[in-house]
């Protein structure tokens, strides 16, 4: 009776450690990525970050809302069958704007700082490519 009541326990035990581990902040998409942040989650990231005004934080929203529209836009005309290079070439020209919009909006100690976040996420993807690389 003991020995049952003592696997009936670690068994409990088990089922709660193992579901406590599978729980994500943001559930994955159906096609298995994790789903992309609102605009307005993204401006209360970088208020929280950057310390924003309310203003700041408006403006970051409307300007994220209407770099979403062109991208959409865009992927659509690539799964019509644009141009890869194009694509590309397009698709940076959008990031320099998103950049240089964001410049407008942000103090400069703010912008230094949003660099820096970015650099430092990129140098981290970077490294983590490079360690599934060495895995496979």
């Amino acid at each position: 009776m003991k020995k049952l009541l003592i696997i009936l326990a670690a068994a409990a035990l088990t089922a709660g450690t193992a579901t406590a581990q599978t729980t994500n902040a943001r559930p994955p998409a159906a096609n298995g990525r994790m789903e992309q942040a609102t605009p307005e989650q993204q401006a209360d990231r970088l208020t929280k970050q950057l310390s924003l005004s309310a203003d700041q934080r408006t403006q970051v929203v409307t300007m994220e809302k209407a770099r979403r529209e062109e991208m959409t836009t865009m992927r659509g005309q690539m799964q019509a069958g644009g141009d890869r290079t194009a694509m590309r070439q397009t698709m940076q020209t959008m990031r320099d704007k998103y950049d240089t919009q964001l410049k407008g909006i942000l103090t400069a100690d703010q912008y230094t700082q949003y660099s820096q976040r970015r650099e430092e996420r990129a140098d981290n993807q970077g490294s983590r490519k490079m360690k599934m690389k060495t895995k496979g």
